[in-house]
């Protein structure tokens, strides 16, 4: 039997929220004082700035100088280290200097840029520490400088900034909305904080500028459900990364902006989503939270930021260990206290604490622990389910038989209760699927099969045979790398239509209402569509959708490209990502399975969430999401007839999770075997996104669970016919 031989390929593209990383603590020894505390997960650690009444820091103190309080409770400091006063062996630490375009007017910019200018250029240009400048546009954040301690240097690129601002007449691509440049603004600190992460120096960013407004056109007290849930997520994830980047914030400025001096009211730590506010994400709200400063405006900001800078010269680092936390996102207020009442002391005002049990990732919807009763019960889509039962493949056989006769509303309520701990098969699924009683059960299988895909198959699917010896891998993969390379481009120009079930953890019920959702329920069928792809001269072009176009289709995105995806995986791993897995049973003997991993300084792979970001538009700082998946190949003839891309997120992302699997198999296309896609699963996880309908925008809900079960079916060729007519011939035809 002869082996198909070409290839089309096709990339369902994710659009998906944010995920908190889970700190668990670990016994430590007894603290050092004089050792820089090295990061330990679950260690809490904090820069700490004293100063005198002046604003002056003060050095000299020792670790029996500090008393910790969290929730009014003695905390034991683990380690200690004082930073000033002495040759010291730390990584210096970094000033940021952030001028922000976006929520300040282009003529106090430029004013702003020549007393920045002017403070770098002081002391003949020489800085006490190293100084990188951003710039926050209306087309996102821009590196104008990286890290110099050439303060002329610094200067003249100021100046160039400066200049721009001076000649340029905005256009459109320079507008941000008043009412997008919140989320615009939180997005670009955001990013910083994720990219800062990676370095282990102390930072002090010195954010240039009013401010976002942050108050609600309609009051502060006006948001909906999903608004102080989007808020408090926000908050959450924003207090846990500046402080773990080591990144203290202080907000400079000229002359007085739009600055709302009600952000004082909310400098307390917010405990739950309830009592969640938009204010609570202020720049200078954010700025004392981080141990910084709100330094207002004096007409001196090269002295402004000279004395943000001064915080750099004596500081103090100690870490100590969390109490063990009831449920996620535990609020605890933190107080630092020296024996020296004239002394005031700065550092982070307090952390959300989260429990040590995590959940295995492999399950789509994962459970959260339950808060205490208050006003935040209402946000925990959770609290009122019961968590799904987990079953073998072989014990969702048995589970089919005993749902057989039942009633078909019965069966799929019986098998939304399941979760599997092993793949089910795609020929397994069809075949089940058959003997189900009605459209939901088959449904809830679907559903069902499709959250396994990116799981192990059951042990017995899994030969025994001994791994090939190094060269034998090494020719599978050149041998899938040589046919990728002569096949794909000789690809026919075809007809595919592309099938897609949507699904989401919501029940369908319950989105009658425009306001808040429940979410956390099991994975539902909400809409399908199907829609005619045109694969012409390497292009892709996909005709308009036919079905219920309901909400599903307009947050989790899929642009199938049928063109070069698998080569893309292969050319971002460079054969040096590839690892060997395991064997599996094909339908004409073993199967190959490589293990593949690709960093974000290689990928050339994509999340975006419709409304977060624009997979159009790049983020300046993280483009692409580096990922990790499985290639399943035919060891005699390298075709590759399964893909699994499991995107490896950034914590600053709005997606916790966006992968992809896709299977391949043989079609006939114009009496010619093919190897095509035939079946595709897309698995998102994301909040909620509710419209507010006063003014038509949106706002984010708790996070939700979306799956795309996608089918490419009757393939056929392209064909164009052209007929030459004489004029006799035409003129009958026109008859």
């Amino acid at each position: 039997m002869s082996k198909p031989h070409l290839y089309c390929l096709a990339l369902p593209l994710l659009s998906a929220v944010v995920v908190f990383a889970q700190q668990n603590p670990i016994p430590v020894p007894s603290p050092t004082p004089d050792s820089a505390p090295a990061a330990q997960e679950g260690r809490i650690n904090l820069d700490v700035v004293v100063t005198d009444k002046s604003g002056k820091p003060v050095s000299g103190l020792g670790l029996n100088d500090f008393t910790l309080l969290d929730n009014g409770q003695p905390g034991k400091i683990l380690s200690f280290h004082a930073v000033g006063g002495r040759p010291q062996t730390d990584p210096p630490v970094q000033v940021i200097l952030l001028i922000d375009e976006v929520n300040n007017w282009s003529y106090r910019v430029a004013d702003e840029c020549q007393q920045i200018e002017k403070f770098l250029s002081q002391n003949g240009g020489h800085l006490a520490q190293p100084v990188s400048i951003l710039v926050l546009t209306g087309n996102g954040l821009k590196l104008q400088s990286p890290a110099s301690l050439d303060g002329n240097a610094l200067a003249a690129e100021v100046g160039q900034v400066e200049d721009k601002l001076r000649n340029h007449r905005p256009g459109h691509d320079d507008l941000v909305y008043p009412g997008d440049s919140f989320r615009f603004s939180l997005q670009a600190l955001m990013s910083i904080a994720d990219d800062e992460a990676k370095k282990p120096a102390r930072k002090l960013l010195i954010w240039d500028g009013p401010g976002w407004s942050v108050f609600d056109s309609r009051g502060p007290y006006f948001s909906s459900k999903p608004e102080l849930q989007s808020y408090f997520k926000m908050i959450v994830q924003l207090s846990t990364r500046l402080r773990e980047a080591r990144i203290t914030v202080y907000n400079v400025m000229l002359r007085a902006g739009p600055v709302n001096y009600r952000y004082q009211e909310f400098l307390k730590g917010v405990k739950t989503a309830g009592k969640a506010n938009s204010a609570d994400l202020g720049l200078h709200v954010l700025a004392v939270q981080s141990g910084g400063r709100d330094l207002g405006t004096n007409g001196d900001l090269p002295g402004q930021i000279d004395h943000c800078i001064q915080d750099a010269s004596a500081f103090y680092t100690l870490s100590f260990d969390p109490p063990r936390a009831e449920y996620a996102d535990e609020y605890h207020d933190l107080k630092l206290l020296v024996d020296n009442p004239k002394l005031i002391v700065r550092s982070n005002t307090g952390y959300y604490n989260q429990p040590e049990a995590t959940l295995s990732p492999a399950r789509v919807q994962p459970a959260l622990a339950s808060k205490p009763a208050d006003d935040n019960a209402a946000f925990n889509p959770d609290a009122s389910r019961v968590p799904a039962r987990p079953v073998t493949v072989a014990q969702l056989e048995q589970d089919l038989k005993e749902v057989h006769g039942q009633p078909d509303a019965e069966a799929a309520r019986q098998l939304s209760d399941l979760m599997l701990t092993e793949r089910l098969s795609s020929v397994q699924l069809l075949a089940w699927k058959a003997g189900l009683p009605g459209a939901k059960a088959q449904q809830a299988l679907v559903a069902l099969a499709d959250a396994s895909a990116f799981l192990a198959p059951p042990a017995a699917e899994i030969p025994a045979n001994a791994p090939p010896d190094l060269a034998a891998q090494r020719r599978m993969i050149a041998q899938a790398v040589d046919y990728l390379g002569r096949i794909v481009p000789k690809l026919p120009d075809f007809f595919a239509t592309r099938q897609v079930a949507y699904y989401e953890e919501t029940p369908p019920k319950s989105r009658k209402a425009e306001a808040a959702t429940p979410v956390g329920g099991p994975l539902h069928l909400v809409d399908s569509s199907s829609a005619t792809v045109l694969y012409r001269n390497g292009h892709e072009v996909v005709g308009a959708s036919k079905g219920k176009k309901l909400y599903a289709a307009e947050r989790l995105i899929i642009k199938g490209t049928f063109g070069p995806i698998l080569s893309v995986v292969i050319g971002d791993t460079a054969s040096r990502g590839m690892t060997w897995n395991r064997w599996e049973k094909g339908a004409a003997g073993p199967l190959a399975v490589f293990h593949f991993t690709v960093p974000k300084e290689r990928s050339h792979y994509r999340v975006a969430y419709n409304g977060l970001s624009s997979a159009d538009q790049e983020d300046p700082l993280h483009p692409y999401s580096g990922y990790h998946g499985e290639i399943t190949i035919d060891p005699e003839t390298g075709t590759i007839l399964r893909l699994v891309q499991e995107a490896d997120l950034e914590p600053s992302s709005p997606m916790v999770r966006a992968d992809i699997m896709m299977e391949y198999g043989p079609v006939v296309i114009g009496g010619q075997t093919y190897i095509c896609p035939v079946r595709s699963v897309s698995i998102s996880r994301g909040p909620s996104v509710s419209k507010r309908i006063w003014d038509g925008g949106e706002s984010l809900g708790p996070p939700m669970t979306r799956l795309n079960d996608m089918a490419f079916v009757q393939y056929h060729i392209f064909r164009s016919e052209v007929k030459m007519l004489s004029a006799d011939d035409a003129a009958a035809e026109g008859k």
